[in-house]
């Protein structure tokens, strides 16, 4: 059966009948949650003075990757009950989109095995070495599906991206959720390889690239019927082609940038602007 084209509610799908300062309070709460969740994980690994890097299955940062998406739970079944967390189901499960979706997902992850092609030194195992995942081959991939994508994309845009797409554009919600997204990772620039790494002018860099990759996710979530899955899935491979060994250099500059042209070019859409109509 073809998928509708626009975008539709099917059922289950949460719906915007309360007001705006109870919707607020939502927001708020949920923001508060996801980062005492990460937070709790995290703070006390950089108090140790841990550092996480590629490959390393214990200590691991990824385990506070999931406080959006415990946030986003509880504060569902909270204030929604059962017909708001059979909604966020229905968006975690949402699988029947129109294939290009699945064409975009397929080129990110292809994009991972440029260093690969490129003859680079770490091979097809610096494709699975990734930070702060185990190396336990193809099996890494869904783990971190699990903890990585869904762990993050249940919240941000599964819950957050949701609320604020009820009452502003496109765009202007994925400009809300950046700040909050880029803050909320501050503890791993004491934990993680990777982010200690950055220095000034990576930091910066990584900041704006937040504020994109924020611009395209959430556009891919309002244009794919609300699927988490669906951006689940590209968050994961987006972070396969630029957070393993293999990905470092060549794969993550290529990937970025694609991002941040197709986000430049989403930006220039009116309708990325346009306000839903209630």
């Amino acid at each position: 059966m073809a998928p509708p084209t626009g975008p539709t509610r099917e059922r289950g799908d949460r719906t915007s009948s309360r007001g705006g300062r109870s919707d607020v309070g939502q927001v708020v709460a949920y923001v508060v949650l996801a980062y005492l969740l990460s937070w709790a994980v995290w703070i006390p690994l950089a108090a140790k003075h841990v550092t996480v890097s590629t490959g390393q299955g214990w200590p691991t940062h990824l385990v506070g990757l999931m406080g959006p998406a415990v946030a986003a739970v509880l504060v569902t079944a909270v204030t929604e009950g059962r017909p708001g967390l059979a909604g966020l189901w229905a968006r975690i499960t949402r699988w029947r989109v129109r294939w290009v979706w699945y064409a975009v997902i397929a080129g990110t992850a292809a994009l991972a095995l440029l260093p690969v092609v490129a003859g680079a030194e770490s091979g097809i195992d610096g494709v699975g070495r990734y930070s702060g995942a185990p190396e336990v081959g193809v099996w890494v991939v869904p783990y971190v599906l699990l903890v990585n994508g869904f762990g993050e994309e249940i919240g941000w845009r599964g819950f957050l991206a949701e609320h604020l797409l009820q009452r502003h554009s496109r765009a202007v919600s994925a400009l809300v959720v950046w700040p909050i997204w880029a803050a909320w990772h501050l503890p791993l620039f004491w934990i993680v390889g990777n982010f200690r790494d950055f220095g000034v002018g990576g930091t910066i860099g990584w900041v704006v690239g937040i504020g994109f990759g924020s611009v395209f996710l959430t556009w891919l979530y309002a244009s794919a019927e609300r699927s988490i899955l669906v951006v689940a899935l590209w968050h994961t491979a987006y972070n396969f082609a630029t957070a393993t060994e293999a990905g470092a250099g060549v794969a993550a500059a290529v990937t970025s940038t694609l991002v941040i042209i197709a986000s430049v070019v989403i930006l220039r859409r009116p309708r990325t602007w346009k306000v839903p109509q209630p």
